[in-house]
């Protein structure tokens, strides 16, 4: 395959990019706004610019994350495409590990570095982390290794695509199905003073993030559909 077919291949899903970009911000003005109703004593205005400006640096560090590998390796010279997609998501999985590091410091200076928000900001960050790599790099990198092999004329392998999907599907379901549990855990075992408002923070964020999982789920699923 040419550079140039190649280049075309990466530069390719650009909505997809900037649409999961904008949910996966979201995500993190929730947890902003969480932090701020549970550990925080800032005011108001304060805390809005602050919830603010991380909802920002969340969106403008996922588009980096999408947009700017692409960039970096574009003249990348001999490489076989698996290895230029391989590098490409190892460059966007650092950069969103990275954007997330800034995020658990802001987060715990929204939340005045209370130490009951600082594990509790650092597991929910670290799930963010994962969700952003795993499934959103995860989902584009098998997108662009499909949209490679269907350019090879003898690639009739219907069978393996459906697996995969419906695997990929599985692994949405069981995860997410497996952090709903967890938060209920911690739900129940809450003071009953807080039940209130953490039932709203969990019921809202569970139910948001498996929209957006299931966005992209469907994303791919439109796109293996059409080719």
């Amino acid at each position: 395959m040419s550079e140039v077919d190649l280049q075309s291949i990466l530069n390719d899903h650009h909505p997809f990019a900037i649409v999961s970009s904008i949910g996966l911000a979201l995500l993190y003005t929730e947890e902003a706004w969480a932090s701020y109703s549970f550990w925080s004593h800032r005011p108001p205005n304060e805390a809005a610019a602050l919830i603010a400006a991380i909802t920002l640096i969340a969106f403008i560090g996922y588009l980096l994350s999408f947009f700017l590998p692409p960039r970096i390796i574009k003249h990348a010279a001999n490489a076989t495409p698996w290895v230029v997609f391989i590098n490409l998501t190892a460059w966007s999985a650092g950069i969103v590990a990275g954007l997330n590091v800034i995020l658990y410091a802001l987060l715990l200076y929204l939340a005045q570095f209370d130490i009951t928000a600082s594990y509790n900001l650092l597991r929910d960050v670290y799930v963010y982390t994962l969700f952003g790599m795993i499934l959103f790099h995860g989902f584009l990198l098998y997108i662009r290794y499909m949209h490679y092999l269907y350019q090879m004329p003898d690639f009739v392998q219907p069978m393996k695509v459906i697996s995969a999907s419906v695997g990929m599907g599985v692994v949405i379901i069981g995860g997410g199905g497996f952090l709903f549990l967890l938060d209920l855990y911690n739900f129940g075992n809450a003071p009953a003073a807080i039940q209130p408002m953490l039932g709203l923070h969990l019921y809202l964020r569970a139910l948001y993030a498996l929209t957006v999982a299931l966005a992209a789920y469907a994303w791919h699923l439109r796109w293996i559909g059409d080719h």
